[in-house]
């Protein structure tokens, strides 16, 4: 990544990672060179996300169990050198380091954005502001992925985690910005997630009680608030785009239509109880309590409880008719 003072942008350059790529009939196309070219992207603010998912296909690398410097199947690795070629394009996007309207801001928001596939999980941000004047100026802040475990897992789980990544990224921003943020604002297209936080985290099992309470916690001051997908900028993240579609992808770099007007034309879907919502909530526990009215000394005296029982019966009899 690169600054470039003139047009006061953030410049996306090739560098030398594409000399590390070496072609099948010099060296063989292995784990190791791959995994070399994949961590020679430097993308801190996440603003070619969709394109860094290409990281699944190294999860998959490591699923097949080859060596480091194991030549790839032929059919991977025309898909590594189909994506690669994809992954060079990236040097041809320009970013704005200016994010705040022009002149001085009357009002900032901050929404958040999360989605998740059963591949990849990913939130981005926005930063909304107007100026003076009443011109609205919204721009992409910042972005994170994480590709999906290898151990499978429901895709509402998948969108809880995309929603703790967002909660996570939330409170870094915040603190960095030193900003006065007037709203913050949390996105989903999950209707189930959004039944989760909507309720105390004792009520679930373990796995998603674990991390709704540590979204709960991380927003205590944000809304959450649902989303339709096709408005939702994130499930780019979670779906990948190539570089050039991204370049010119006006919902990944100005986020959707609506985030730049009153918040009148926002959505507003009501938070309704999901009828199918998956069994995730614990299991109640019943308890019983015996109150012993008989001294410690009269209950030794019986092997089994069935006598016990008996006897007990038959003294409080006397004692009710005396």
């Amino acid at each position: 990544m690169l600054w470039h003072p003139l047009s006061d942008q953030f410049l996306i350059s090739k560098g030398k990672c594409a000399q590390r790529l070496r072609e099948p009939k010099n060296s063989p196309v292995s784990k190791r060179i791959i995994s070399s070219n994949i961590a020679a992207i430097f993308d801190p603010l996440g603003f070619i996300s969709p394109v860094v998912v290409y990281k699944i296909f190294l999860q998959q690398l490591w699923l097949h169990k080859f060596d480091w410097d194991e030549q790839l199947p032929s059919e991977l690795l025309n898909q590594w050198m189909d994506m690669y070629l994809r992954l060079s394009q990236v040097h041809e996007i320009a970013v704005d380091r200016l994010v705040l309207a022009k002149g001085q801001p009357t009002e900032i928001q901050l929404h958040g954005f999360s989605e998740s596939s059963e591949k990849a999980y990913g939130a981005c941000l926005y930063l909304p502001s107007v100026n003076k004047q009443g011109e609205v100026t919204t721009k992409l802040l910042c972005s994170k992925s994480r590709v999906a475990p290898v151990k499978k897992i429901t895709v509402p789980r998948l969108e809880l985690c995309g929603a703790l990544l967002l909660a996570q990224l939330i409170q870094k921003i915040v603190l960095a910005l030193k900003l006065k943020i007037d709203r913050i604002l949390l996105w989903t297209d999950s209707t189930i997630v959004l039944s989760w936080l909507a309720a105390s985290a004792s009520k679930w099992k373990t796995f998603v009680a674990n991390r709704v309470f540590q979204i709960q916690e991380l927003t205590a001051e944000c809304e959450w608030r649902h989303v339709a997908s096709a408005s939702n900028p994130a499930d780019l993240i979670s779906r990948g785009a190539n570089p050039e579609t991204l370049k010119n992808c006006r919902l990944w770099w100005v986020g959707p239509e609506w985030l730049s007007q009153h918040q009148e034309h926002w959505p507003n879907t009501p938070l309704l109880k999901h009828p199918e919502l998956p069994p995730e909530q614990r299991k109640s526990t019943t308890v019983m309590v015996m109150i012993c009215c008989f001294p410690a000394e009269f209950i030794t005296r019986f092997s089994t409880l069935s006598r016990l029982q008996r006897v007990a019966a038959y003294s409080l009899r006397i004692r009710k008719t005396n």
